[in-house]
């Protein structure tokens, strides 16, 4: 996925978050917003959305002087997501359909995203995944798959939202498939990194791999060669959050193995995905192999 104009107000709108939430006065908030606009005005728009927020943001850590202002929040939001955890394992225990809920319970936790938003309501979103489900919904494709694949890849996103992909591991490591969950080298915005999936559990459930790099979503040219071994090797992929659906949406390795899980928070990724806005999608682009024939 490529800017687009809608893509400017959002880098201004993820650096006044990130200085807010660092405890930057607002005069020195003011100072570094005009200096990153001409930062702004040099962006390759042929580059993803994703690639320049990261370039933004390494931009303010640095001018700040603090390499992970997240980290305080991203601990409590693990913390508030554990204490859901039991819940919803009870919950996944007495389900008819437990993969299929497991991915619901797992896009719920993709509304966890300080980058566009400081707040979030985590009870609605797992209400509205669990008793509205998919707008856009591959999730047959999936299953189908599925039954044949044995490598399963989540590429995760946001701390406190990977004790939901956690539900998701257990549930197709039951199924007797090899998972691997893939989280950030370095810490960028609220994103996931080894630290998080220590303490989110996911140690016990998955293999760990790091993208080899702090850059938002899975950019090819940017993560390491054994992180695109592992895309390339995978039988499934099951890539969520904004960034990773526009690093990959476009990439033809990532077609017919590629499933994108998000929450749809601005209307040109929307576009893009064929959802609205607030919508919850679960999709997949071109063939899939071990599912039906016939799709487009």
């Amino acid at each position: 996925m490529k800017v687009v104009i809608d893509c400017v107000p959002c880098y201004l709108r993820q650096a006044v978050n990130c200085m807010g939430i660092a405890g930057v006065d607002e005069e020195t908030q003011h100072r570094i917003l005009y200096d990153l606009m001409n930062d702004i005005k040099a962006f390759d728009r042929n580059r993803t959305p994703a690639e320049n927020s990261t370039e933004l943001l390494l931009t303010i850590y640095d001018k700040i002087k603090n390499n992970d202002p997240y980290r305080e929040i991203k601990e409590r939001s693990n913390d508030l997501a554990m204490s859901l955890y039991p819940k919803l394992k009870d919950y996944l225990s007495r389900s008819n359909d437990p993969i299929r809920d497991s991915l619901k319970i797992s896009a719920s936790g993709n509304i966890i995203d300080l980058g566009i938003s400081k707040s979030f309501d985590l009870d609605r979103s797992l209400h509205d995944s669990l008793h509205t489900g998919f707008t856009r919904d591959d999730s047959d494709l999936f299953l189908a798959a599925l039954r044949a694949a044995e490598k399963v890849v989540i590429l995760g996103d946001n701390a406190g939202e990977i004790v939901f992909d956690r539900l998701l591991a257990e549930e197709l490591s039951r199924l007797g498939k090899s998972v691997t969950y893939v989280v950030k080298g370095g810490p960028i915005l609220n994103d996931a990194t080894i630290a998080d999936a220590v303490q989110a559990g996911m140690d016990r459930t998955a293999a760990l791999v790091t993208t080899g790099t702090n850059y938002l979503g899975f950019p090819l040219a940017r993560v390491s060669r054994e992180a695109r071994k592992l895309l390339g090797d995978a039988d499934l992929v099951v890539a969520k959050g904004h960034a990773n659906f526009e690093s990959l949406e476009h990439e033809a390795a990532a077609r017919g193995r590629v499933f994108f899980l998000l929450k749809i928070k601005c209307e040109s990724v929307g576009k893009v995905a064929g959802a609205s806005l607030g919508d919850i999608v679960f999709l997949t682009r071109g063939n899939v192999a071990g599912a039906p024939s016939g799709r487009p």
